[in-house]
């Protein structure tokens, strides 16, 4: 049997919900849309969508992390930007990215930064894996090689 670790599904339902954030352009608000995932990921049937066996045994959300992660990216969407701006090719800027893309790479960038209690190692290769199975094979390097760059700066520079 496939065991999840819960912070996993937490971390792609933060991805869901600054994806979900950003695509209704910030209406509804915040609350109501971390509410919303959190509903829909307590509905065994929801499992059905998602392809998962709904016997899986750690297949829960950590609520508290998951408001605290969403709320921290978008609190901090300017600041997040600019980090992962800075580490862009120049011919390239943060509305070149495709918003799944993107998203990942936000709610990555704010854990790096404003969840230091996991190791950056940790958010590499959790994101790095969930970006395998949402963004193109030739996007994955560079999820994982921005992600290096930026626990460079945010984790030595904190």
């Amino acid at each position: 049997m496939i065991k999840i670790n819960t912070k996993t599904i937490t971390r792609i339902a933060s991805i869901q919900g600054v994806y979900s954030y950003q695509i209704l352009d910030s209406d509804p608000t915040i609350d109501f849309i971390i509410d919303f995932i959190i509903t829909y990921y307590k509905d065994k049937s929801s499992l059905e969508d998602l392809e998962l066996d709904s016997s899986i045994p750690c297949f829960k959300l950590r609520t508290n992390y998951l408001t605290k992660l969403v709320n921290e990216t978008i609190d901090n969407l300017e600041t997040i930007d600019m980090i992962i701006s800075s580490y862009l090719a120049d011919n390239w800027q943060i509305k070149d990215l495709h918003l799944i893309l993107l998203s990942i790479l936000r709610v990555a960038t704010c854990e790096l930064k404003f969840f230091t209690s996991t190791p950056y190692k940790v958010v590499i290769n959790e994101f790095t894996n969930i970006a395998n199975d949402f963004v193109k094979e030739s996007e994955i390097g560079f999820v994982n090689s921005l992600l290096e760059k930026i626990s460079f700066n945010v984790r030595t520079n904190s």
